[in-house]
């Protein structure tokens, strides 16, 4: 809306309010606040394409023109179609001339390296700037593809060439020098991704940093292309801006309105100024301007859906289609293998290693202790009488005893204190079986553990 409040004259309050916060202390009076995106776009530019050039390879240069070029049809078409009908789409004030040939070179972009200029769309001098970024990418692929400190290098030094020789060529040269003089924005955007990728070191894309940025303050110096001393400022301000997004990042959640507003970006900046100024015109003698401009908005959200359908996302599928030919392409049917051609099995390997060269094969040796023998048992080693049950009272004449180990006479030569034989000596003779066997018991538990064979008579 900016443009056309200018253009025309237009009492906004609330719009001069907002400049007197943003413009005016930022020397934007020309352009408005807007102009901070033009570098930041330079920026995202370098940033991100770089790597989709490494990783397409010449691929690039066939799904870069088509996404490009396809929707800049569109809007050259349509600019073609509001001169004829005298609807007074927006102009730089150069020649609108329409033939064939300046529809060529509008929807090419050539038109900007061609003196006399005329320009159809006059949001498209960025895109100019664009396509001699992706062409340089190309030149230096295989230098970047190596070496990325000297494809940097390779890049600052074109610039500084052909900005020294701007006068020297005639004046499409010199057109296509002012265009280069914006090319260090987009290597800015390059050098912090090489730096955060870890292609150069820091000290280098610190240094490649300070040059680029250089010769975009002495493209500013000579009066290349600049109308106002504000560019300096906004790249500064558009660098500020892209570190911190870049550093939010990783905590940002990603909305499915800015996503799609990402998508129809494109789209978006083609046709935003064509469509406000058409319908700004013919609404405002009927209509307050707030009423008007809110209109206007919905008009060019609508325009841009349409060109998005139909136009760049067709483009895309195109592009993705042309540029990978092998990923499109249908499966066919797999083979059956050939049983006759199918190789013989062979045997599973062995885990065992193998052996050395030489080496001898050693045989286990025999184990040279012979089994243990099992101990034969005797009945005179084994003695069973009946089991107590539980709960009740252990009679001492019942009880069980079950390989006697040890030896044990009671003293005087009797047959133990629990026989029922005399005294003195008499019971070895005349004691009874629960006699000797309570005297072998209280032996085992009194006397140390030996292993002895024990008979019934002690």
């Amino acid at each position: 809306m900016h443009p056309w409040v200018i253009a025309k004259g237009e009492n906004a309050p609330y719009l001069d309010f907002i400049e007197a916060l943003t413009t005016d202390p930022m020397h934007m009076s020309k352009q408005g606040i807007g102009q901070i995106a033009v570098p930041f776009f330079f920026l995202v530019s370098g940033y991100v394409v770089t790597p989709i050039a490494l990783k397409q390879g010449l691929r690039f240069a066939i799904n870069r023109g088509i996404r490009v070029y396809a929707p800049m049809l569109f809007v050259v078409l349509l600019t073609a179609l509001m001169l004829v009908t005298n609807l007074h789409p927006p102009s730089t004030g150069q020649s609108q001339e329409l033939n064939p040939l300046t529809l060529f070179t509008n929807t090419a972009l050539v038109n900007y390296l061609v003196f006399p200029q005329v320009v159809l769309v006059p949001v498209a001098w960025t895109m100019i700037v664009e396509v001699i970024f992706y062409l340089l990418l190309l030149a230096i692929l295989p230098v970047l593809r190596r070496w990325v400190w000297l494809a940097i290098a390779l890049e600052l030094t074109f610039i500084f060439v052909v900005m020294m020789s701007r006068g020297q060529l005639g004046a499409s040269y010199s057109l296509f020098a002012v265009n280069v003089s914006y090319l260090p924005a987009m290597i800015i955007g390059q050098i912090i991704w090489a730096t955060t990728k870890q292609k150069i070191p820091l000290w280098t894309g610190g240094v490649f940093a300070g040059v680029a940025w250089s010769l975009y303050v002495l493209a500013d110096i000579v009066g290349l292309g600049r109308i106002d001393t504000s560019y300096n400022l906004s790249l500064a301000v558009a660098v500020l801006f892209f570190m911190m997004g870049y550093f939010a990042e990783p905590k940002l959640r990603q909305w499915p309105f800015w996503t799609a507003m990402s998508e129809r970006s494109y789209s978006l900046y083609l046709l935003h100024m064509l469509v406000s100024f058409v319908v700004l015109q013919l609404l405002r003698p009927i209509m307050p301007f707030p009423i008007a401009a809110i209109i206007a908005i919905a008009v060019v959200f609508g325009v841009v859906e349409l060109s998005y359908r139909f136009v760049e996302r067709p483009s895309h599928a195109l592009a993705r289609r042309l540029s990978h030919p092998h990923r499109d392409r249908a499966p066919g049917p797999v083979p059956k293998p050939d049983p006759k051609l199918a190789p013989p099995p062979t045997a599973k390997p062995s885990r065992e290693p193998a052996p050395r060269p030489g080496a001898q094969r050693l045989e286990p040796r025999p184990n040279p202790r012979p089994a243990p023998k099992p101990v034969p048992v005797t009945e005179a080693e084994t003695a069973e009488l009946p089991r107590t049950p539980r709960g009740r009272a252990a009679d001492p004449d019942q009880t069980i005893v079950t390989r006697a180990v040890g030896r044990h006479r009671a003293p005087n030569g009797t047959g133990g204190t629990g026989g029922t034989g005399g005294t003195n000596g008499t019971g070895g003779a005349s004691g009874t079986l629960s006699g000797q066997l309570g005297g072998q018991l209280s032996g085992r538990l009194d006397a140390p553990r030996r292993s002895r064979r024990v008979t019934p008579n002690g």
